[in-house]
């Protein structure tokens, strides 16, 4: 009976000495699997951040020569060389994150204010033909169609930072997104006052919520071309009797100066050219 029970004895410890084994083993496996997979990870993070310092470099480089600079971005970019030689990879990653998005906001800055630039770049003491530009520039624009355009490119910015300073910009971003919509429907005012209300939104300012209506475009206006003064049709420029009543066209215009003409004019008042009759 005693025999028995050492010989049960004797292989229950087998049992467990052969389970502790495969156990230990199975354990060793494991851990070394995962060390593996974490040195993996750490490399790949590690080119992941020299990726994102060197691109980083390249794009402040850039700018730079286009005369955009940012303090604030060249501080983030050197911490995140001191985070990558301390083996913070991840922390790297994150501050050339914010160098990248402050970088681009100047950059969209620096093209929305190009136009204005255009503009304010010319000196009102300037000679003539500097002038004849100036007011030939604005004449051609819309109104607010340049103010819009640089508000828009100022809200894009102040967006950018709100991101990167951890505030809320829902309402921000949605007014951004109509102001741009009225600015593609050429609503330049509406476009400029929804800009204007996004930036404040952006900086952390309680904004009114509603959007002013859109504004409504002036009805085309309809040009009214020469008529036959006898019968009162239409006549194409070029016509020199009427299509319905036949009168002879009396020209409005002298054909050697351009000056205007009276019906009952026989000689141009300005150059004395004889009107074709």
């Amino acid at each position: 009976m005693a025999d028995d029970v050492t010989v049960a004895v004797i292989l229950v410890l087998v049992a467990i000495g052969a389970a502790t084994f495969l156990e230990t083993r199975f354990l060793r496996r494991k851990m070394k699997n995962r060390r593996v997979r974490t040195a993996k990870r750490d490399e790949e993070v590690q080119d992941e951040s020299h990726n994102a310092i060197v691109t980083t470099k390249a794009i402040l480089t850039s700018l730079e020569r286009q005369g955009i600079r940012s303090e604030e971005a060249t501080g983030w970019l050197r911490e995140a060389e001191m985070a990558k030689g301390r083996r913070n990879y991840r922390v790297a990653i994150e501050l050339t994150g914010k160098a990248k998005a402050r970088l681009r906001s100047l950059k969209s800055a620096q093209a929305a204010k190009g136009d204005l630039a255009k503009l304010d770049s010319m000196s009102s003491t300037g000679s003539t033909t500097e002038m004849t530009t100036k007011e030939v520039l604005t004449k051609d624009v819309p109104p607010n169609l340049l103010q819009s355009k640089f508000s828009i490119g100022v809200a894009e910015t102040a967006l950018e930072q709100g991101r990167v300073a951890g505030r809320d910009t829902t309402q921000a971003t949605q007014l951004l997104e109509a102001a741009k919509a009225r600015f593609d429907a050429k609503d330049y005012a509406g476009a400029l006052s929804i800009a204007r209300l996004s930036k404040r939104a952006s900086n952390g300012e309680v904004v009114d919520a509603s959007i002013p209506p859109p504004v409504a475009a002036p009805p085309p206006t309809t040009s009214v071309g020469p008529t036959c003064s006898s019968c009162g049709a239409a006549l194409e420029p070029d016509d020199v009797f009427c299509r319905k009543c036949g009168t002879r066209v009396v020209s409005t215009a002298c054909v050697s100066c351009g000056a205007s003409l009276r019906a009952d004019d026989a000689f141009c008042r300005k150059c004395g050219t004889p009107v074709s009759g």
